[in-house]
């Protein structure tokens, strides 16, 4: 398996925690309206950020903090 970038996985599933929290956020009693699309910019943002980390950014703090020690 190829050698991943956990800065990148980590920041995927915090956004996807909070983009998901904010989609479904609505006043009491009423149901979340919001357009198809938008449910689809959650897995579509995780794919965008883990691959900027893993080919543009190329930076690991997890794996920065493992080599200094």
């Amino acid at each position: 398996m190829k050698n991943r970038n956990v800065t990148g996985i980590v920041l995927a599933v915090i956004y996807c925690i909070v983009l998901f929290e904010i989609l479904i956020d609505a006043p009491p009693g009423e149901a979340p309206n919001n357009p198809p699309w938008a449910y689809a910019m959650i897995p579509l943002g995780a794919v965008v950020i883990t691959s900027l980390f893993d080919f543009v950014i190329k930076f690991d703090l997890f794996d920065f903090f493992n080599k200094r020690k």
